[in-house]
């Protein structure tokens, strides 16, 4: 099935006359490109016959690239330069612009990106996914994580509820509404623990910020 849709798509490719716009929107408005990643409620049979998902019923879960990691941060925080164009910039958690315009050299790479598996200058620029505690640890204590945490924060109204603040921020974060035990958990936690910036830290943190679903 996977090589009758690539051929499919190669072909439609040609008629089209090479518009990539069009094979993006072909894609971007197919039933497969919209399905959920979820197993709730999916049939029963379903499950029972391709729990691997070989079929491709679903859309499989996946670590965002490490540019999007670096990007979204920085977008979530009001912090991304958007300026397109120009010359290749040093990497340094300092550094504003789209982690596209990052220098990526054998010499000269990101730390932060590599850690979220890069592409590899010694391998054709090819990319590779991993889950290794660095990767973690980047999300808990680099610069680029923690000054965006901190801005995140600050996006927020002074006087605002806490309850509506822990909606607001899994609303802008995560793209969803927290569950009640998430909620119960989330108001305890900024009672214990009232800085913002930290539980912002906290959801940055998730797998469900990390991962496309």
């Amino acid at each position: 099935l996977l090589l009758e849709l690539l051929d499919y798509l190669a072909v439609e490719l040609i008629e089209s006359g090479w518009d990539m716009k069009h094979m993006h929107r072909l894609m971007l408005s197919s039933q497969a490109w919209q399905r959920t990643s979820s197993n709730l409620g999916a049939d029963k049979n379903t499950l029972a016959v391709d729990k691997a998902n070989h079929h491709y019923w679903r859309m499989n879960s996946r670590r965002m690239e490490a540019q999007v990691v670096r990007d979204s941060l920085l977008h979530l925080a009001g912090m991304l330069d958007l300026t397109p164009g120009g010359p290749p910039v040093k990497p340094s958690a300092g550094n504003r612009r789209r982690s596209l315009y990052f220098f990526h050299s054998r010499d000269g790479r990101s730390r932060f990106l590599a850690t979220f598996d890069d592409a590899d200058v010694f391998a054709c620029y090819r990319r590779s996914e991993s889950i290794v505690p660095q990767q973690a640890l980047a999300m808990m204590n680099s610069q680029t994580a923690a000054a965006s945490a901190k801005q995140i924060a600050a996006v927020f109204e002074p006087h605002i509820s806490s309850e509506a603040l822990v909606r607001a921020a899994f609303s802008m974060i995560l793209a969803r509404p927290p569950a009640q035990a998430e909620l119960a958990e989330s108001l305890a936690y900024l009672k214990a623990q009232p800085k913002r910036e930290h539980f912002i830290h906290a959801l940055i943190n998730l797998n469900d910020f990390l991962m496309i679903r």
